[in-house]
C-alpha cells in the first residue's frame, strides 16, 4: 500500500500567498513584454507637422492658409471653402463641393519628410460626405514611389477617420498630402494628421 505524506504537499499560509503574488507578478510582466499582434502596426512614431491641419486659420480673401486648391481643367467647377458651421472640432473644417461636371478637385500641401523616423508614412483625417458619387472622396499622398489613396467614401456619411499609408523610398524629402473629390457631391476634411510609422 502506497502512503502519501500530506505534510509534503502543505504550504504554510504566508508562503502560499507569497508564491501566488510572485506568480501573478511574473504573468503581468510577461503580458507587458508581449510583442504587438502580427500584421498590426506599431504605435505611431514621429508626428510630422501639417500646416493649418484643423482649418482654424481663416482669411478674408477665400484662400486657405497652408493649403493649395486645384482642379483638373476648365472653368471653376468646385466650391472650396473653410466651413465654420460644420467642423468636426474647433472653428472650421474644409469643404469641397462640385458645382459642374469635372474629373477631380483637390486640396493639398507639400510636407517635408526628410527626417521621418520610419520608412512608412501614414496620413489620417476626419472626413464626411454628402451625396458623393461612386468616384468618392479620398485622402491622398503624392510624390513617394507611387501615389496612394484611401478607400473611396461615397454617398452621405457622418464624420469618420480615414487613413492611407505609403512606403517612403530613400531620398524622398517632400511629399504632398491632401484629399480629392472624384465625383459629384461634397466632402469635408478636418483634423489632418501625418506620422512616420513602423509596419
Amino acid at each position: 500500500m502506497i502512503r502519501y505524506d500530506a505534510a509534503a504537499f502543505w504550504l504554510p499560509g504566508k508562503t502560499l500567498v507569497k508564491n501566488l503574488v510572485a506568480i501573478m507578478a511574473a504573468l503581468a510582466l510577461a503580458a507587458c513584454n508581449r510583442s504587438a499582434e502580427p500584421g498590426k502596426a506599431a504605435e505611431s512614431g514621429k508626428s510630422i507637422a501639417v500646416a493649418n491641419a484643423g482649418f482654424e486659420q481663416i482669411t478674408g480673401d477665400g484662400s486657405i492658409p497652408g493649403w493649395n486648391t486645384l482642379q483638373h481643367a476648365g472653368p471653376p467647377s468646385y466650391e472650396m471653402v473653410i466651413d465654420t458651421q460644420g467642423a468636426y472640432a474647433g472653428k472650421g473644417s474644409f469643404r469641397m463641393t462640385r458645382t459642374r461636371d469635372q474629373v477631380y478637385g483637390s486640396i493639398k500641401q507639400n510636407v517635408a519628410v526628410g527626417n521621418a523616423a520610419a520608412e512608412w508614412i501614414e496620413l489620417s483625417a476626419m472626413v464626411k460626405t454628402k451625396d458623393v458619387g461612386p468616384g468618392g472622396w479620398k485622402l491622398m499622398i503624392l510624390g513617394a514611389k507611387a501615389d496612394e489613396f484611401s478607400p473611396a467614401i461615397t454617398g452621405t456619411s457622418d464624420w469618420q477617420r480615414a487613413k492611407v499609408r505609403v512606403h517612403l523610398p530613400k531620398g524622398v524629402a517632400t511629399i504632398a498630402v491632401g484629399a480629392t473629390l472624384l465625383d459629384a457631391g461634397s466632402g469635408w476634411l478636418d483634423d489632418v494628421q501625418l506620422h512616420a510609422v513602423v509596419p
